[in-house]
């Protein structure tokens, strides 16, 4: 029959950091590292959906930017043909408002 020598929790935990090159290993059972492969394999992909959530957003933003500049020189345009229609007819129409400003 063997004998069983109960060590101390620090003598036992020295020899089990030397198998393992110094590092406590807390998974060294092989289920323990299928679900340490598992957890860093969600970790891959949760960086890799965040990263495409950004690039979806950068390229929402964009699009919308261009929107607002053409919607922006659309205005500027219309504003420049409203200045100078007002410009033209100012000449025209003090004369004309005249006569019905003195009817009412």
């Amino acid at each position: 029959m063997p004998v069983v020598v109960a060590l101390p929790i620090s003598v036992a935990s020295e020899l089990a950091m030397s198998a393992n090159g110094g590092k406590r290993s807390r998974y060294s059972s092989s289920a323990s590292r299928a679900k340490l492969d598992r957890s860093r394999q969600t970790a891959r992909e949760c960086r890799a959906r965040k990263n495409l959530r950004y690039q979806y957003l950068e390229e929402l933003t964009a699009s919308r930017e261009k929107v607002v500049y053409a919607l922006r020189e659309e205005l500027n345009k219309v504003s420049g043909k409203i200045l100078s229609y007002d410009m033209t007819c100012e000449y025209f129409w003090p004369a004309q408002t005249a006569k019905f400003t003195q009817f009412s």
